[in-house]
C-alpha cells in the first residue's frame, strides 16, 4: 500500500517536472523569437516600431525623415524637402541607442519579466528611442530668410476695383519673427511624427477701409451718368458713413410710404386690425398709392390732408427737416402750392426739380431707415427715445418683415449675390428713380439710399444697370473677398 503511494508521488512528480522543462522550453524559445522583433511598446521618436525587424525600424526611420515638410507663412503652405537643409540620421549611433535600450531585455532578468509577460498576459512597458539625427542650420536660417524676403510686406492701403464691380481690401502688414520661428522648425523637422508648422509672423494691423475709397468708385462708374446722382452710405456695425451728394432734395415719391407706416403704429393702440393689415401689406410691398391714402386717413382721422401734414410733423420730430409730404399721393390738385422751404431745395448749386408737395433726401430717408432697424434690433435709437410707449420693439420688427417681402424692382439688390438679405423701399416718376435698402451682408449691416435725377425723364434701361453697379459696389465694399 505504502509503496503504491509513493509510486504515485513519484510519477506526479515527474510530470510536475516534466511540465516545468517544457513550459520553460517553450517560453525560453518565445522569448529567443521575441528579440528578433522590436517588443510591443516601442517607439522611436514617438513612431511606433512594434513587431519590425531592426531593418525595417531603421528603414521606416529614414523614410519618415525624407518626408517634406508642409510650413506655413500664415495661410500660405510651402514646402520644405528635409534634404535642403540636410537633415541626415545617423543609423549607427541610433542603433547603439537601440541595443543599450533593449539590453535589458536580452539577459535572464529580462528573460523572467518576459515570463512574467506571458502569464500575467501584460503588456511590456512603453519605450522611446532618441534617434541621432543632424542637419544644417546655415540652410535652415537661409530657407527662413528666403521665406522672410518673398511674403512679408508692409501694409497695403485698400484700391477701387470699379470695373471688376469690388476692392482689394486694405493688407496688414506681415514681418516674420526668425527668431521665434526657428525652434518650431527644428521640432518638427526632429519629428517622424509631424510634418506640418506654422511659423511666427507678425501683422501689423489696419484700419476698415475709409468711406473715400467706396466714393472714389461710384465717382468713377458715375461719371458717364449726365444727371444727379445721390447716394448715402452707413455701416450700422461701426458707424461708418459715406454721403455722396446725400443733402440733395429730391421728389420723395413711395419712400415716404416708410414714414407714413411709422406714424400709423405710433398713432395705434392696438395691433392693426385685419383691415389696415391689408392696407400696410400694399403699402410697404406693392407700394400701393390708394392703400397709402387710406392709412393717412386713418392718421388724420378721416382726412388724408390732415394725415399728410401729421405725418410731416412726426418726420421732421426725428430731426428730418428736409422731409415733408402736403398732400396725399395723387390728390393734389386745388390744393394751394405750400412753398416749404428747406435747407436741401434751398441750395443753388444742385436742382432735381423735387415735387413741392412731397420731399426728403437720401440722407434723411437712410436715417430713418437707421432709426427703425435700431428700433427692431436693438430697442434703442432715436424712435426709442422721442417715443418709448407710442412705437414698440415688435412694431418695427413688422415694418421691417413688409419691407422684407418687397420684391417690387429691386434695384440695387440687383447688382449683390442672389438671395443677399435685405428690407427695401422704392420709388420713381418719370425723371427720379430711388431705392431705399437695408442688407444684411456677412461682412455686416449696411444702409445704402440712392436717388437718381435725369431732367424731363430718366430711362429705365439707364437707371436699372446704374443701381445694380451702385449696390454691387457698395456690397463688395463690405465684403470684398
Amino acid at each position: 500500500m505504502e509503496k503504491n503511494r509513493s509510486g504515485a508521488g513519484c510519477f506526479l512528480l515527474i510530470v510536475v517536472f516534466t511540465i516545468i522543462i517544457l513550459s520553460g522550453a517553450w517560453f525560453f524559445t518565445g522569448w529567443r523569437s521575441s528579440r528578433r522583433v522590436l517588443p510591443q511598446g516601442l517607439t522611436i521618436a514617438g513612431l511606433p516600431m512594434s513587431g519590425m525587424t531592426r531593418e525595417q525600424a531603421i528603414n521606416a526611420l529614414i523614410e519618415a525623415y525624407a518626408a517634406p515638410l508642409t510650413v506655413y507663412y500664415l495661410d500660405k503652405p510651402i514646402l520644405l524637402v528635409p534634404e535642403m537643409v540636410e537633415l541626415t540620421l545617423d543609423v549607427e549611433a541610433t542603433n547603439a541607442n537601440l541595443d543599450e535600450a533593449l539590453a535589458a531585455r536580452s539577459n535572464p532578468e529580462g528573460f523572467v519579466q518576459y515570463v512574467l509577460e506571458q502569464v500575467l498576459r501584460q503588456q511590456p512597458p512603453p519605450q522611446d528611442i532618441h534617434p541621432i539625427l543632424s542637419y544644417s542650420r546655415e540652410r535652415l536660417d537661409a530657407f527662413l530668410a528666403r521665406t522672410a524676403q518673398q511674403y512679408d510686406h508692409s501694409p497695403l492701403d485698400p484700391v477701387p476695383l470699379p470695373a471688376a464691380g469690388t476692392f482689394r481690401p486694405p493688407q496688414p502688414g506681415t514681418t516674420l519673427d526668425h527668431a521665434a520661428s526657428l525652434p518650431l522648425l527644428v521640432k518638427v523637422l526632429l519629428s517622424p511624427t509631424t510634418h506640418e508648422v506654422a511659423l511666427v509672423v507678425d501683422v501689423t494691423s489696419v484700419e476698415a477701409t475709409p468711406p473715400d475709397i467706396l466714393s472714389q468708385a461710384l465717382d468713377k462708374r458715375l461719371s458717364d451718368f449726365t444727371g444727379v446722382a445721390s447716394i448715402f452710405v452707413k455701416d450700422l456695425e461701426t458707424g461708418r458713413e459715406l454721403c455722396y451728394n446725400c443733402n440733395v432734395a429730391f421728389s420723395g415719391m413711395s419712400t415716404l410710404k416708410i414714414g407714413i407706416v411709422l406714424d400709423l403704429y405710433r398713432e395705434l393702440n392696438t395691433p392693426p386690425d385685419p383691415q389696415l393689415t391689408a392696407l400696410i401689406s400694399a403699402t410697404l410691398t406693392q407700394s400701393d398709392n390708394a392703400s397709402a391714402n387710406l392709412i393717412l386717413a386713418e392718421i388724420g382721422t378721416g382726412n388724408p390732408y390732415t394725415g399728410a401734414l401729421q405725418v410731416t410733423d412726426f418726420l421732421q420730430s426725428l430731426g428730418l427737416q428736409n422731409t415733408f409730404m402736403a398732400a396725399p399721393y395723387d390728390l393734389k390738385d386745388g390744393v394751394e402750392l405750400p412753398g416749404i422751404v428747406t435747407p436741401a431745395n434751398s441750395r443753388t448749386d444742385v436742382n432735381t426739380d423735387p415735387d413741392p408737395y412731397i420731399q426728403t433726401t437720401p440722407l434723411e430717408m437712410g436715417l430713418l431707415l437707421e432709426a427703425l432697424e435700431l428700433c427692431a434690433e436693438k430697442n434703442s435709437g432715436v424712435l426709442q427715445i422721442l417715443y418709448p410707449q407710442e412705437i414698440t420693439q415688435g412694431e418695427c420688427q413688422e415694418i421691417l418683415t413688409w419691407m422684407k417681402h418687397n420684391e417690387v424692382n429691386t434695384l440695387l439688390q440687383q447688382g449683390m449675390p442672389e438671395g443677399t438679405p435685405g428690407a427695401h423701399k422704392q420709388g420713381w416718376t418719370g425723371n427720379i428713380h430711388a431705392d431705399i435698402a437695408l442688407i444684411y451682408s456677412p461682412g455686416g449691416r449696411f444702409i445704402i439710399s440712392a436717388f437718381l435725377y435725369q431732367p424731363e425723364w430718366l430711362v429705365w434701361e439707364e437707371s436699372a444697370p446704374l443701381f445694380a453697379d451702385m449696390g454691387q459696389l457698395t456690397y463688395r465694399f463690405f465684403n470684398p473677398e
